[in-house]
């Protein structure tokens, strides 16, 4: 399995940050969300995951725990390995008041000093990323992601300093949904998600080539998923250059009965909203 970073990922065969099973048709996962989205080390943070299955919302609260084993260069999931099992690279945490660990920039980002390794490689937003572990029974283990606020690696002076000065860190996006709550059966329906054009977020950025700060904006993400009918597309992007504030998708509808609809909006440095929609299919 391998991940997106910057958001969830979930344990085995499946990737709920390019979900290819919109239709959710079994308990899982669907995002983790930290909040801050981005914190320094010793900061505290909190945790929610947004769960879904077949009937809609799964109420059982995950097992929370950070993942401390940094992910070595050979390893092709998420994170460690270690991270799967129940050994000491696994710290149980209170989700609503988590620390996020004070060797975090030397764990999971360019902080090696002393350590005999090179400083480890940034999303490509230049991102670092503290893994925390969330265990819904009967569920895959899923993997979430809190961005860690760590100095430059191999930068000139001046610029690693106007980085520290300058660099505001990464705040959640904020979602708003269009769905309906009542729908006809076996009918093609529109939905949108849409967000202020201040969520995507402006930021610095070390162009390594040019050894300069540059300004880039946040591209989004938009991941659909429902309980029942059919979605065209698991997810809809927006680039970094594109200034659009909403997207949507058209969900044929499923017999009559009751659904769910879940929407999951994802920022490149990995902030994350949900919202949840009951509909009643006639």
């Amino acid at each position: 399995m391998k991940a997106w970073i910057a958001a969830v990922a979930v344990a085995g065969c499946q990737n709920a940050l390019d979900q290819r099973l919109a239709i959710v048709n079994d308990t899982r996962v669907l995002a983790i969300v930290s909040e801050p989205a981005e914190a320094k080390p010793g900061a505290t943070v909190a945790y929610s995951a947004l769960v879904g299955s077949p009937h809609g919302p799964d109420g059982d609260a995950p097992a929370w725990s950070l993942c401390t084993a940094p992910k070595p260069p050979t390893d092709d999931d998420a994170v460690s390995t270690a991270c799967f099992g129940s050994g000491s690279s696994l710290v149980a945490i209170d989700p609503t008041a988590a620390m996020v660990p004070t060797d975090a920039c030397m764990q999971f980002g360019p902080d090696v000093q002393g350590s005999g390794f090179r400083p480890r490689d940034p999303d490509p937003t230049g991102g670092y990323y503290q893994p925390v572990r969330a265990d819904v029974p009967g569920t895959d283990l899923a993997f979430g992601f809190t961005r860690i606020t760590c100095d430059l690696a191999n930068a000139p002076f001046e610029v690693a300093e106007a980085y520290l000065k300058n660099y505001v860190a990464n705040a959640n996006p904020t979602l708003v949904v269009d769905a309906p709550a009542n729908v006809a059966a076996d009918s093609d329906v529109t939905l949108t998600a849409s967000w202020p054009a201040a969520s995507a977020e402006t930021y610095l950025y070390y162009d390594q080539v040019s050894e300069t700060l540059v300004t880039r904006r946040e591209s989004m993400r938009v991941s659909w998923y429902a309980t029942g009918g059919s979605l065209p597309v698991d997810a809809t992007a927006v680039d970094e250059d594109d200034p659009t504030t909403s997207v949507s998708t058209t969900w044929h509808t499923p017999a009559a009965g009751a659904a769910w609809l879940w929407f999951v909006l994802r920022d490149s440095r990995g902030g994350i909203a949900t919202a949840s929609v009951a509909v009643t299919v006639q």
